[in-house]
């Protein structure tokens, strides 16, 4: 693998000494200064792969600095994380607002977890990579051969639960449901950006840059919203040969991108299927659901797509008739990872009022079991992506 090298400014020596000699053993390419103005400077000329930055600098504030350099073409796509002394959620919000990647406080406790996010950022190999290994967030997507059974729910709702894991994760949502999206009307989501208008920018307009603050932001579903189309009209302007590269894009910005593909399979959805790490394969107890599933199922494996890579949910979004889990199971020849409890109204009601389940029901069996979804469906995203990265 390529050296890397991490750029840090930190006006506290002792801090800054630290990270050098951790990074160090990592065989990592270290550049110092205590100032932001000539970080500015290393930053620009020698273009790091990683840059930590103590927001509390004597001549350039953490924020203004970042903002710098997310306005240079130079710099705008390095990842940033503020390394910072100061614990208030009113600085990390601002940090984040301004273009970090990660928000960090500096105590006894943060070690494990600073360690954890350089080894996460610096495994993203920006140069001589091989042409199989896979870069940038986990890609999770959501598939079913049948509509109505809560597949967009589902989606919104474990997307939500990653921070529960993950509390510094960033995560996008793409609807890519055609001719129209549910996933806006689930959060609360009324303004003008979504899949359609996004892609019709130009190319240089939808860089990281772009994707990092442009994105609207649900702060009650902790993630970042690309809307699905308003409207039949409008899914006729979507410009189909754009979305693989904004996907690309996004997995550069973001630790996590869902997408709602619902029951809407075709030769667009396709390629996003075969290069996710997770496809969560969304079932009912129906048996004409299961058939059709069976189908798609059948149609992914002659694609290439392997079970591996499957994450099968039972929705009992219709009661508690129908199919077993292990009639499905037997049917299908896959294994349900989740089965979800019929919840009646409940899900209904909450999407109607805009609220993640685990907000509006925290005591229910239903939130315990999303938020231990959401666990296992990046377990197995990790796992896929350093079984791709080894060639096993």
């Amino acid at each position: 693998m390529t050296e890397k090298t991490v750029l840090i400014v930190d006006g506290d020596g002792v801090s800054r000494d630290f990270l050098a000699r951790t990074l160090e053993k990592r065989q990592c390419r270290v550049l110092e200064t205590s100032l932001g103005k000539e970080g500015l400077v290393f930053a620009w000329r020698d273009h790091p792969d990683l840059i930590v930055i103590d927001p509390k600098l004597t001549d350039l504030s953490g924020e203004e600095m970042i903002h710098k350099l997310r306005a240079d073409a130079r710099t705008s796509a390095i990842p940033a994380i503020a390394l910072s002394s100061d614990p208030s959620q009113e600085r990390r919000k601002a940090c984040l607002e301004a273009g970090f990647n990660e928000y960090l406080f500096k105590s006894a406790e943060i070690v494990p977890a600073l360690m954890e996010t350089l080894d996460r950022w610096l495994a993203v190999d920006t140069s001589e990579s091989s042409p199989e290994e896979k870069k940038g967030g986990s890609l999770i997507v959501f598939l079913s051969a049948k509509g109505g059974i809560g597949t967009s729910s589902l989606c919104a709702n474990l997307a939500m639960n990653i921070f529960r894991h993950e509390k510094e994760a960033r995560v996008a949502v793409v609807d890519s449901v055609l001719p129209i999206g549910s996933i806006a009307s689930i959060v609360g989501y009324d303004g003008k950006m979504n899949l359609i208008s996004v892609t019709a920018l130009p190319p240089e307009k939808t860089n990281a840059t772009f994707f990092r603050e442009s994105l609207p932001e649900l702060p009650a579903w902790r993630f970042h919203l690309v809307a699905g189309s308003p409207d039949p009209e409008s899914a006729g302007g979507l410009r189909v040969g754009r979305i693989e590269e904004i996907i690309d894009t996004l997995r550069s910005v973001y630790d996590y991108v869902f997408i709602d593909i619902g029951r809407a399979l075709s030769n667009i959805t396709l390629p996003l299927i075969q290069q996710a790490d997770v496809i969560a394969l969304v079932l009912s107890t129906e048996l004409n659901a299961v058939t059709l599933t069976k189908k798609v199922w059948q149609y992914l494996q002659a694609k290439g797509v392997s079970a591996d890579h499957i994450y099968a949910i039972l929705n009992r979004a219709v009661g508690l008739e129908g199919l077993t889990k292990f009639d499905i199971e037997s049917l299908l020849g896959l294994k349900v990872q989740t089965t979800m409890p019929y919840l009646g109204g409940d899900f209904a009601l909450a999407n109607n009022q805009h609220i993640p389940i685990t907000l509006k029901y925290p005591n229910d069996t239903a939130t315990m079991i999303l938020k231990e979804t959401a666990g296992q469906i990046i377990t197995l995203a990790k796992q896929m992506r350093a079984r791709t990265n080894t060639g096993d």
